[in-house]
């Protein structure tokens, strides 16, 4: 029997190193494990710290862009209402000068119609006419 007893003994020995060697790799793995999440999360809180700058910035802009807005806003308007006016000007002016210019352009087809019709009643005088009406033929 204590053979038998030897051999169980030798058995449970192996037995208790088997687990102590696998709850050996379990705790170094575990550690591995533990060591990566607290880089991840030390990494994460950086991300969290330049998150929240970001957002202090981002709030910054905006309340800038807040006194910024209004005067630019002015600035477009006073152009919106400049330009209103430019155009209202330039329509006022062609309506003032397109009457009288039709006018004169129109005196000026007068002129050259008289003058082609004398010029050509002048360039092809009848000699009749200038016979006091007699003709020679």
């Amino acid at each position: 029997m204590s053979t038998l007893l030897a051999v169980c003994f030798a058995a449970a020995t192996a037995a208790e190193i088997a687990i102590a060697i696998v709850a050996i790799r379990a705790l170094y793995r575990f550690n591995r494990v533990a060591t990566g999440l607290e880089q991840s999360a030390r990494a994460l809180g950086d991300c969290a710290s330049q998150i929240q700058m970001t957002g202090r910035e981002v709030q910054e802009l905006v309340a800038s862009l807040r006194d910024v807005v209004p005067p630019v806003r002015r600035v477009a308007e006073s152009f919106g209402r400049v330009g209103e006016r430019a155009a209202d000007l330039g329509s006022t002016v062609l309506n003032e000068f397109e009457g009288p210019v039709r006018r004169t352009l129109d005196l000026f087809r007068c002129v050259q119609a008289g003058a082609s019709y004398f010029l050509n009643r002048a360039v092809h005088v009848d000699p009749a006419a200038a016979n006091g009406g007699h003709s020679d033929e």
